[in-house]
């Protein structure tokens, strides 16, 4: 096995407390297929560190695997892309299966992946890839392999021993961690979008945010948080829609109907004084959904809030 490491001058947006990590496997089964290259990078010293833990055949998985695990839990938090739901389980299932006393808790962890996907139609996104995201930041790679290709080049590499397909496939770790500290710096785009709507309600200034919206059996479901807790439950019934709310939440439903466009697209559409499209086919009209509601939460304020 082989630590290769990095020191870069330039200074990453991330804690100290913080490391990002990315590994690269034989495969997509952790129980059929190995880890065979972590990359973990970290600020020290006002200095980014990124330290590579390769495994020159599938033997050294234990080995790299250890190694990492040591320099890993010294630190309070960790940033990943799709971690909770690839790289931790998988790393977790290979330290078991290695007899290493070791586990990743998904609580610590930061999956800007998952920070993402509630917000994709508010940033402009396609969607959701790693390299589309960095295209927001106007990150453009070196490297133009994928994970995929990746595990096949690794193969190639363990039956040649070619240094030439060894330094492909660091590049492609290095420059996934590199870049995923600076996409760190996404949560503050997203808070700089998020859609905030004050509103008096019982006599006392409410400031709400805009969570999640959803649409089930052709009712739309928008939920919002509050930063203080209502006095007492919220219930408001009209025909069309529903207001409730308590706690630190706030949910209106609205009642959809289903037509045709002049395009013959299926659209579901909220029907008040004009139709309002909520959803053409299968994306969301965000900017409808976000001023419907605050319409509907600005007239109930003046009426039945007070």
């Amino acid at each position: 096995m082989e630590i290769i490491t990095h020191t870069i001058d330039e200074l990453l947006p991330i804690p100290e407390s913080f490391c990002v990590f990315d590994i690269e496997t034989t495969g997509l089964s952790s129980k059929y297929n190995c880890v065979i290259l972590i990359g973990l990078l970290y600020v020290k010293n006002n200095k980014t560190i990124i330290q590579q833990f390769f495994a020159h055949d599938p033997t050294f998985e234990k080995e790299i695997l250890f190694y990492f695990k040591e320099v890993f839990k010294t630190f309070d938090k960790h940033i990943t892309f799709n971690g909770i739901s690839f790289d931790i389980p998988f790393l977790n299932n290979r330290f078991s299966y290695n007899d290493l006393d070791f586990f990743i808790d998904k609580k610590d962890n930061i999956d800007i992946l998952k920070l993402i996907k509630p917000h994709q139609k508010k940033l402009n996104l396609a969607d959701c890839k790693l390299k589309t995201v960095e295209k927001l930041l106007g990150i453009n790679r070196k490297d133009t392999i994928s994970g995929k290709e990746s595990v096949n080049l690794y193969k190639e590499f363990v039956k040649t021993k070619n240094i030439n397909l060894k330094e492909k496939i660091l590049l492609h770790n290095y420059e996934d961690i590199y870049y995923l500290a600076k996409l760190f710096k996404i949560k503050d785009i997203i808070s700089s979008k998020q859609d905030f709507i004050e509103v008096n309600i019982f006599d006392n200034k409410f400031k709400l945010k805009l969570d999640s919206f959803k649409v089930l059996r052709n009712i739309l479901y928008i939920e919002y948080s509050l930063e203080n807790k209502l006095p007492i439950n919220l219930e408001i019934y009209k025909d069309c829609y529903s207001i409730n709310g308590s706690e630190n939440k706030l949910i209106i439903s609205l009642n959809l109907k289903k037509g045709k466009d002049i395009n013959s697209n299926t659209v579901l559409f909220f029907e008040g004084k004009d139709n309002i499209p909520i959803k053409v086919e299968k994306s969301f009209v965000y900017e409808n959904i976000k001023s419907l509601g605050k319409a509907i939460i600005n007239y109930e304020s003046h009426n039945n809030f007070m």
